[in-house]
């Protein structure tokens, strides 16, 4: 065998250690509405605030800013659609309404005295649990934000992990959601939208 230029015994480089499934207490680091009204949707921003995985979702696409070859992508967010009474394309209408109730209300349970007045910029800021929800994409396992939680639960360990998402995407609540959804392309180091 002949040698070559450039040889260096080295690993190649590795993927980020994936986040575990299960719940952690977020803070809620930038908002934004994607779409033209009647079909918005709400984008948050979160990265986990408490723990030994403090900051994954930043860390995480730094790292990948710098050794990636392919744009980075932060996987710290969570879609909500905007219920909206005129919007008749919804294909999940109701589904939607009881989604934004039930992560509004796990918001404002997290954080005392808070309590939503429709300026989704007031979130900036706000604690929340998320339930990290395992998948498997072409054999490929990955974590991705499956439902929030009301933090102080998360604090006090009862909130249970959710069972993994079948590569079929069978089941739970987030069902309607595409794989990609948590995935938001930024451009910069401070992770604006």
């Amino acid at each position: 065998m002949k040698a070559y230029n450039g040889f260096k015994s080295e690993a190649q480089s590795q993927k980020p250690r994936m986040l575990p499934a299960g719940p952690y207490v977020a803070r809620i680091i930038a908002v934004k509405i994607d779409g033209q009204e009647p079909d918005q949707t709400l984008i948050l921003r979160v990265d986990v605030c408490e723990g030994p995985f403090t900051d994954y979702f930043r860390n995480r696409y730094k790292t990948e800013k710098e050794k990636s070859q392919f744009e980075p992508r932060y996987k710290g967010d969570y879609k909500l659609r905007i219920p909206n009474d005129e919007n008749t394309r919804a294909m999940y209408p109701e589904s939607d309404k009881k989604r934004f109730n039930d992560a509004i209300y796990r918001i404002e349970k997290s954080n005392e005295g808070y309590h939503w007045d429709w300026n989704e910029q007031g979130l900036v800021g706000k604690i929340v649990g998320i339930n990290m929800q395992g998948s498997d994409y072409n054999g490929y396992p990955f974590t991705k934000i499956g439902r929030l939680e009301i933090a102080e639960d998360v604090r006090r360990g009862i909130v249970q992990p959710m069972k993994p998402k079948s590569p079929r995407g069978d089941a739970d609540d987030s069902a309607h959601i595409d794989l990609q959804s948590g995935f938001t392309a930024v451009e910069t180091d401070d992770l604006p939208f």
